[in-house]
């Protein structure tokens, strides 16, 4: 008799392997840009319980981490110092499904709803896998005294039309773009993904009196 559980195991190995293959991409690429790790969170379901929080009080898409989430690194000309103009945080966002982003999932099912797995609006075929990644830098020198400070004083994200885009109290310039997965899902995926990157980076290392 057939295992059902077996196409359980299946997945598992499948999501495995994909994580696998994207978290070498965005942090081989990190390296490339010459930053350092600062954080990573989640935005539309919370990292997995800790070990003394009951695990069965967690929704159960909490177990899929990465889903919605960031990964932020940054470059410093002095790390420890207050960020400069010339200094930057670049984070790589990962949706893995477009229906469970933050915005789309709250939208879709409601702020406080554990959308049932088995039956979501749009199908895994119509649903979309995609990395946006995003440039923020200071607008002035010395008003933040950390990168993550920076990172996390940006309300949201920019748009991601590639312009400058800036924070609601104008001190931190932000610009991004969005990729597909499969756009980047080959051997020349580095490298497009890199050259993205440099190119956003030029135009936020514009002054703004020159944008």
């Amino acid at each position: 008799m057939t295992d059902p559980f077996s196409v359980v195991r299946q997945a598992h190995r499948i999501y495995a392997a994909y994580y696998q293959q994207i978290l070498p991409l965005i942090y081989a690429t990190a390296q490339d840009m010459n930053t350092t790790f600062i954080t990573w969170d989640t935005w539309s379901f919370c990292k997995p319980p800790q070990r003394n929080k009951n695990p069965f009080e967690a929704w159960k898409w909490d177990f899929l981490p990465i889903m919605d989430l960031s990964f932020a690194f940054s470059r410093q000309k002095q790390p420890g110092a207050s960020m400069t103009t010339d200094d930057f945080v670049l984070d790589f966002h990962l949706v893995t499904d477009s229906e469970l982003s933050s915005d789309q999932r709250v939208k879709q099912y409601g702020e406080n709803v554990e959308p049932d797995a088995t039956a979501l609006n749009t199908s895994a075929e119509r649903a979309e896998s995609y990395l946006c990644v995003y440039l923020f830098a200071a607008a002035r020198d010395k008003i933040y005294d950390s990168p993550y400070n920076l990172w996390n004083s940006y309300s949201g994200y920019p748009m991601t039309d590639s312009a400058i885009h800036l924070s609601d109290d104008k001190n931190i310039k932000g610009i991004g773009f969005r990729l597909n997965l499969h756009e980047i899902a080959h051997d020349e995926g580095r490298q497009l993904l890199l050259n993205k990157i440099n190119e956003n980076l030029t135009i936020l290392q514009i002054p703004l009196s020159m944008h």
